[in-house]
């Protein structure tokens, strides 16, 4: 994506990251996804937002948050 993308992508991510902390814990996740997106049918789909979290959590060598990059 354009420089223009990745920048919103990272203002997103920030919006869902209110400790700043670099990482986002499932609950953060769901949080920003009720708060900052406002999509309550992606809201309501929690087994799937489960299922993505998990898979991202293990592609990151165990550690137990999504990070930003």
């Amino acid at each position: 994506g354009s420089t223009q993308d990745k920048e919103r992508r990272k203002a997103l991510f920030r919006q869902f990251d209110p400790n700043g902390n670099g990482y986002l814990s499932l609950a953060e996740i769901e949080k920003g996804i009720r708060d900052v997106l406002a999509i309550d049918a992606l809201f309501d789909a929690k087994p799937a937002i489960i299922r993505a979290f998990n898979s991202a959590k293990n592609a990151t060598h165990g550690h137990s948050k999504v990070g930003a990059d």
